[in-house]
């Protein structure tokens, strides 16, 4: 009876133990599946808040190549709502650094911003950081040294109507007073009288005494007023020319004369002289503008550059009343233009936060990456950068990521 008592208690014990030894391996599983648990879920809160952290820096990148809002864009309220936008039970802690503009041997330029998160996984706060690189090109417009050299038609044919709207359209030109030197050659068979190449109020008074003081007569040659332009050109050194012959009529010796002079004397020099002009190498350009019964052919036949010769470009025709409008379109193409510029295609271009549309603020020459900026309602780009008032910037490509930790 007592071994019997004795064996039931042993088998008691045994299955205390073996109950306590259940107990305590299911504590520690318990405990196992709890540290993967929390870490797993670390590890899904650290793989979730690194794609937001690049989701919302790339969309950063990305607003400010299509607005170049930096302000706005590179701020932490910007980038808080992108993340509530993807997930809006987190709660964000973002920063953005604008590191400035970073250029190389060839002032090929980029920005770059320094965004981070700063949130807490579960096992206390942590900062992650990367970098966004947007490609940034910055014109301070500021118009070249350049001289336009006027070759005003005073043959007999030019009088009346006609020779009132040139004198009165040369007239606007110089009371504009625009940061251009200039000069003017009066011409019919021959060379009446020139000024020479400058600006400011002396310069003013001359060549206004000049259109005032001179009347139409005679024949009509243009390879006299065309030497006088090359003559004036050779002793001075501006960056760039531009020749305006403004005639009526057809040359008496005939347009191969005249052909032959330009193409010998301005469409054979460098072709880089008119894609970087300088004072050392300038770009010699020759528009015309033909008023109404003029040679047509003649006078397209001259026009253009080394590089581009589209009459298109750099020939008008018109009527007598339309020629003051014609003599501001070509200044604007003169005066309203940047390049070449680094940026390609799919260009953004600005002028400060203002969004400028191709085609209408702006046309791009890709051939030779050439921006040419016009007057249209509501910037009117042409008359902020005659008037030094503005900015552009040109961004284009996409944002680039670079990951720091």
């Amino acid at each position: 009876m007592a071994r019997d008592t004795l064996s039931i208690s042993k088998r008691k014990r045994h299955k205390g133990f073996a109950a306590l030894f259940v107990v305590m391996l299911a504590a520690a599983l318990g405990i196992i599946s709890y540290i993967v648990i929390s870490y797993g879920r670390i590890s899904l809160n650290v793989t979730e808040e690194k794609q937001l952290l690049d989701t919302c820096s790339i969309a950063a990148g990305q607003s400010i190549i299509f607005t170049n809002d930096i302000d706005n864009i590179c701020n932490p309220t910007y980038l808080n709502r992108c993340v509530g936008l993807i997930n809006e039970d987190l709660q964000p802690n973002y920063q953005c650094q604008d590191l400035g503009l970073e250029c190389n041997i060839d002032n090929e330029c980029e920005r770059r911003f320094l965004i981070s998160s700063t949130y807490d996984p579960g096992r206390g706060e942590v900062t992650k950081t990367v970098d966004i690189v947007v490609n940034e090109e910055e014109h301070d417009v500021e118009i070249i040294d350049a001289a336009v050299i006027m070759l005003l038609d005073f043959s007999g044919s030019m009088g009346g109507n006609r020779i009132v709207q040139l004198k009165d359209t040369v007239r606007q030109f110089i009371d504009a007073e625009y940061n251009l030197s200039y000069s003017v050659i009066l011409y019919n068979s021959d060379i009446i009288i020139s000024s020479s190449i400058g600006k400011g109020p002396l310069h003013r008074q001359t060549v206004n005494n000049i259109i005032d003081t001179n009347n139409p007569s005679g024949g009509t040659n243009f390879v006299k007023p065309l030497e006088e332009a090359m003559q004036q050109i050779s002793q001075t050194n501006h960056e760039a020319y531009y020749i305006m012959l403004i005639s009526d009529g057809s040359p008496n010796e005939g347009s191969g004369p005249s052909q032959s002079f330009v193409q010998n004397n301005i469409m054979n020099i460098d072709d880089n002289n008119c894609i970087y002009s300088t004072s050392q190498n300038p770009c010699i350009s020759v528009y015309t503008l033909g008023v109404d019964n003029a040679n047509v052919n003649a006078l397209a036949s001259l026009s253009g550059n080394t590089i581009n010769n589209n009459p298109d470009e750099y020939s008008y025709i018109v009527n007598a009343n339309q020629v003051a409008a014609a003599f501001s379109a070509i200044i604007e193409e003169i005066m309203c233009r940047i390049g070449p510029v680094l940026g390609n295609e799919n260009l953004h271009v600005f002028n400060g936060l203002d969004v400028l549309e191709e085609n209408i603020d702006y046309v791009f020459d890709d051939q030779y990456s050439i921006l040419k900026f016009y007057d249209e309602e509501p910037f009117n780009v042409c008359t902020q950068m005659l008037n030094s008032n503005a900015t552009i910037t040109l961004r284009w490509g996409s944002p680039k990521l670079y990951v720091n930790d």
